[in-house]
């Protein structure tokens, strides 16, 4: 309706994951389903998280989870057809911020409280420096109140750490930027199931094969699909025997 045909936009912003209680296979399917390869049906953007959404990390997944699905989230979003966006915090894995009813500022949460989940919980201040008393964001008060258990994972902590969720995600921005399949290929779903998702990525010179499994426990390769090329990329040990709960893995062709 907005992309297509001449004399519209070049691309439209998807929300079927804005907003949706569970990552789930058939939700990938059913959103790359609306923008299928026909040229001239424009492209689509993507975003997990954005000001008015509840953090994914918060609103996917569990605690003790997190970690794990952090990074295969980030990779899934590189992975897709079409121009991503990650919000701010979400390359640190920022969690959703629990904020007092008296400190709300948003005003669909106040009408509705308790009954939503703010928004004002995913847009607190940036957590730059962990041990400083304003998390490195600023001398006066901030608009919003801080995320404490955010100090952890501040900036500099990350920083510090080349095994870090930030260093994770700049390596596959990196690697979007490199690989034209990634970049502006096709996308084809090649299985799915009641947790595991795998589609490839294409383009003239190159077939990238994306797997993830998005439930809580480890499953088996998937039957029929060819095991073979080159792994790019995995999370948690991710490998063409064993996918573990929340990984994702992408291998070269």
């Amino acid at each position: 309706l907005f992309t297509g045909g001449n004399g519209r936009l070049n691309s439209a912003y998807g929300f079927d994951f804005l907003y949706a209680d569970r990552l789930t296979p058939e939700l990938i399917v059913d959103a790359v389903g609306n923008w299928p390869d026909t040229p001239g049906l424009g492209w689509p953007s993507w975003a997990f998280e954005n000001h008015d959404a509840p953090r994914a990390v918060s609103r996917w997944t569990t605690p003790d989870q997190r970690e794990a699905f952090a990074r295969m989230k980030i990779l899934l979003l590189v992975a897709l057809r079409g121009n991503i966006f990650l919000y701010q915090g979400e390359e640190l894995g920022l969690t959703q911020v629990d904020i007092a009813f008296d400190d709300l500022l948003d005003p669909e949460a106040i009408a509705n409280w308790p009954l939503t989940l703010s928004r004002d919980g995913a847009r607190t201040p940036m957590p730059w420096i962990g041990a400083a008393p304003d998390l490195g964001f600023g001398s006066t008060e901030p608009w919003l109140p801080f995320g404490e258990d955010h100090r952890a994972i501040a900036v500099d902590a990350q920083e510090a750490d080349a095994t870090s969720l930030l260093h994770w995600t700049r390596a596959l921005i990196a690697a979007r930027k490199a690989h034209p399949a990634l970049r502006l290929g096709s996308l084809r779903i090649v299985h799915s199931d009641d947790a595991v998702i795998a589609f490839e990525r294409e383009s003239d010179n190159e077939t990238l094969l994306c797997v993830f499994n998005l439930g809580d426990e480890a499953r088996g390769w998937p039957t029929g699909i060819a095991t073979d090329g080159d792994m790019l990329f995995a999370t948690d040990g991710a490998d063409t025997t064993t996918l573990p709960p929340l990984s994702g893995l992408v291998l070269r062709r």
